[in-house]
């Protein structure tokens, strides 16, 4: 069985890592990917965004993962049918006002907006990770469509974002081990 390391951790490590509050957990591949790029730039200090069916924020700060957030908005967008690119203007107004949230979303449903269920799940998500994200260097890792999503709403914010792939942190992670 494969242990599981508490935050703040080494980001270089095989297993799981978890944290009490708010209570999550990465898993060890989402891990291995944070370790990849650590290793790379062993003084990096920022946010790494790792969107998936389960997306994960994660401060690192000299190889080390201080603490992380975790969403459920791919799941949420897979649920409702959502489409696959975030309308910008639902992304902004959820971003403004996220206690509508779900008024907005029962509205995209019935006008069949697709992309504008997306954008109001993602804006939601990124209000709820402000303090992640704001006046960080922040990194989206990932390799499809739904990290360009939140390459560009990071963007429209203006904050400084670069994309990298996940597959090949998650390679260059397993390297180092």
């Amino acid at each position: 069985m494969q242990m599981s390391d508490k935050v703040p951790c080494p980001a270089l490590g095989s297993g799981d890592v978890v944290q009490d509050k708010p209570r999550g957990r990465l898993d060890a591949d989402a891990r291995m990917a944070v370790a990849g790029h650590a290793v790379a730039h062993p003084n990096w200090d920022g946010v790494i965004c790792l969107p998936g069916l389960r997306s994960h924020w994660v401060h690192l700060s000299a190889g080390e993962i201080v603490s992380f957030q975790s969403f459920l908005t791919a799941r949420l967008a897979h649920a409702l049918d959502a489409g696959e690119r975030a309308d910008a203007d639902a992304l902004a107004d959820t971003m403004t006002r996220p206690e509508r949230l779900a008024q907005q979303l029962d509205s995209a449903e019935l006008g069949g907006d697709r992309d504008a269920l997306l954008g109001h799940l993602l804006g939601a998500e990124m209000a709820a990770a402000r303090p992640y994200w704001l006046g960080q260097q922040v990194i989206v890792m990932g390799d499809d469509g739904l990290a360009d999503g939140y390459a560009n709403a990071l963007g429209a914010q203006g904050v400084p974002v670069e994309r990298v792939g996940r597959a090949a942190m998650e390679d260059a992670g397993r390297r180092a081990l």
